[in-house]
């Protein structure tokens, strides 16, 4: 099966194209360009690097949230018009699963600043071939997050919430680890190698709907 998966949730562009299991490019892209000039260029560059023609692909995994509201936007229109266009179907992904999926081991909480006070945040146990959902994602006060919900033992922090927030979290969580900076933001081909490992179903480009756990701020004020 050839795929191709598109993350857009955070400020880091990402696009991977693989075949079965196996990653064959993946292409990522911080910089002043937004996701709209980013990510046709980026998915280009990835099928050409890989050597996949754009009518072979059989299945796109795509960031379904939360994240930016309008990266996620985007991104899924990106990949909506990619599946209509030839009938394939899409597999939504969770950001902070795929975040906590390229942790190896142990106790994981991916963190991603949700603004007004709050992140978006889950708690895993990272298994071998799953995860282990203790806190479902969530758009949550991040102290009430630190004082509530870690599990004792060691936790690794990890997200571009957990370098924002890195003095509050050592203050509160003794056993904090973080994963570092190569790791704070969601790979492309996180989300297809989770997907797949859970054998995770698709839907059509009408059935997709974002993760968005909480209306935007336009949306709140309305």
């Amino acid at each position: 099966m050839h795929w191709l998966a598109v993350e857009s949730a955070t400020l880091v562009a990402s696009v991977a194209v693989g075949e079965g299991r196996q990653v064959l490019a993946e292409v990522s892209s911080l910089t002043q360009l937004t996701h709209s000039e980013r990510l046709m260029p980026m998915i280009d560059q990835a099928l050409q690097l890989s050597g996949i023609a754009a009518t072979s692909l059989q299945s796109i995994f795509v960031s379904g949230g939360p994240g930016s509201f309008t990266g996620l936007r985007i991104g899924l229109a990106t990949a909506k018009g990619l599946a209509h266009a030839r009938n394939i179907p899409l597999v939504p992904v969770s950001t902070l699963e795929a975040l906590a999926w390229q942790q190896s081991s142990g106790y994981v909480i991916p963190l991603l600043d949700a603004r007004r006070s709050q992140v978006y945040a889950a708690v895993y146990e990272r298994l071998p071939d799953r995860l282990n959902v203790l806190l479902p994602p969530s758009a949550i006060a991040l102290q009430e997050l630190l004082v509530h919900h870690v599990p004792a033992g060691p936790v690794i922090f990890t997200g571009e919430g957990a370098s924002v927030f890195r003095s509050e979290i050592e203050q509160a969580v003794h056993q904090a680890r973080f994963a570092g900076e190569l790791h704070d933001w969601p790979r492309a081909s996180s989300l297809a190698l989770l997907a797949m490992a859970r054998e995770q179903s698709g839907v059509s480009a009408a059935e997709l709907r974002p993760i968005y756990l909480r209306a935007s701020a336009a949306e709140s004020k309305a």
